[in-house]
């Protein structure tokens, strides 16, 4: 990939808003790439963890935030346990997500962030995934509302899922949780 740099992205305010988001400084990156060296998805992305820092540090905001890249991260956390930084690269990430659903620009992983919402309200309702709960809401916001239907009778009787879906108890504290994180993060 070739990265075109116009004045404008290197000074761009980009950079700047990931940093007071994130609380990282991203100048702290001397791209050693231990972080991607550590990645278990680095076979399935386009650009790694240290790509994707290096075109924030130069500004290129919507390359960045139509990726799919940054929506296939899985929080695992090895790429922070391997900078010799100490920069929390997972934090990153989740802010380039967020920004991401705040832009004018469209994610680049749309069905990504259709499913990676779906599994959170699940979580957010059920207080762990259900299933049904998380195909139906994935096949109804993704408009694949056939998907799966052929092979949801097989699944019902071998017993694989069910209709009724099992609530935690004392949801009401992973409740508290989501409403916190809203707050922090100014939802």
């Amino acid at each position: 990939m070739r990265w075109e740099l116009a004045d404008k992205a290197l000074h761009s305010d980009f950079r700047q808003r990931v940093e007071e988001l994130s609380g990282q400084n991203l100048g702290d990156c001397y791209q050693c790439g231990k972080c991607t060296a550590g990645c278990p998805v680095l076979a399935d992305i386009e650009l790694s963890p240290n790509r994707i820092i290096r075109m924030i540090q130069l500004g290129l905001e919507e390359d960045v935030l139509t990726n799919e890249s940054v929506w296939c991260c899985t929080a695992c956390g090895t790429c922070n346990g391997r900078c010799p930084m100490g920069i929390d690269i997972v934090h990153i990430l989740d802010t380039v997500r967020l920004l991401s659903q705040q832009s004018k620009y469209r994610p680049g992983a749309l069905e990504v962030l259709t499913f990676y919402q779906a599994f959170l309200n699940c979580i957010r309702h059920f207080g762990r995934l259900n299933e049904i709960g998380l195909m139906g809401s994935y096949n109804i916001n993704s408009g694949r509302l056939l998907t799966n239907m052929v092979k949801a009778p097989w699944f019902f009787m071998k017993g694989k899922i069910s209709l009724s879906p099992h609530k935690i108890r004392r949801i009401e504290r992973l409740e508290r949780v989501f409403a916190r994180i809203e707050e922090i993060e100014g939802k």
